[in-house]
């Protein structure tokens, strides 16, 4: 949890600098960002379709801010580098949430076995709210895409890598009656001590997106992203069966999201 609370501190003392530093050069956005995040997790079988993509399915939303390191809606005549040119900083506050079934031939109505039925049986949900920073690289010039002095020039594709302190809490519910009390209603291999956890935790993640805005208006644009984000922990949904060979790797999610953005100066 130190650990955690230093990351933080590090992300706010590195934008305040950064206004800071830059405070005569900078320049400021903010929006709102919300759509569907496909969770891959414990729950269904590996490589089957409905587990990681179509099946578990949520939904976020999140505000948004971005520092650029150029004034490019009232300096765009002073050009000053590359980096400060094509990158930018967004930090994020979100929120995302999905219910959890197991898909896949493992709980197919040709499994007739009671294992199979603790498997169907089985309905989880998770619950994130993350928070973090990322940085951007845009293929088109900011403060030509930014500064609407070329009025052709109406897309901004980008991509993005970032790094997220995340705070979820995983439910699990059995349709066979309280697991809580009776661990035999949960299948075999999550009824060996830890491999169920449901209490609320803290981690981190990685981010890498992709994605492109789009000019609206003089002030504004809409963006449109794709972003995978990978958690340092496998118990987002509060599952992990740490001795099944199957479970090799942490939850992750895909999140395909639109969003707002208004120029502040």
């Amino acid at each position: 949890m130190k650990r955690l609370l230093k990351i933080v501190t590090s992300i706010f003392l590195f934008f305040l600098a950064s206004n800071l530093y830059a405070q005569d050069y900078s320049s400021h956005e903010v929006g709102f960002i919300s759509g569907a995040a496909s969770f891959s997790t414990d729950y269904g079988q590996r490589y089957d379709f409905s587990s990681g993509v179509s099946g578990n399915v949520g939904f976020g939303i999140g505000v948004i801010y971005y520092l650029n390191f150029t004034d490019y809606r009232y300096r765009w005549y002073q050009r000053t580098s590359y980096f400060a040119e094509h990158f930018r900083v967004r930090a994020e506050l979100s929120y995302m949430a999905a219910d959890l079934d197991h898909f896949g031939k493992y709980v197919d109505e040709s499994q007739t076995s009671y294992e199979a039925d603790k498997l169907r049986a089985m309905h989880g949900k998770a619950s994130i709210v993350n928070f973090g920073a990322q940085l951007e690289f845009h293929i088109v010039d900011i403060v030509d895409f930014g500064s609407r002095r070329i009025p052709d020039l109406k897309w901004s594709p980008y991509v993005s890598a970032g790094l997220m302190v995340d705070y979820y809490d995983p439910d699990l519910k059995s349709d066979l009656g309280d697991w809580e009390s009776d661990i035999s209603l949960i299948y075999e291999k999550w009824r060996v001590p830890g491999a169920i956890n449901v209490n609320p935790r803290t981690t981190l993640s990685a981010t890498l997106g992709i994605g492109t805005r789009y000019k609206i208006g003089e002030y504004s644009d809409i963006l449109i992203e794709s972003r995978w984000q990978y958690f340092f922990s496998n118990y987002i949904d509060g599952l992990n069966a740490k001795d099944d060979p199957a479970n090799k790797y942490n939850d992750w999610l895909l999140w395909l999201h639109v969003g707002y953005v208004y120029y502040l100066n």
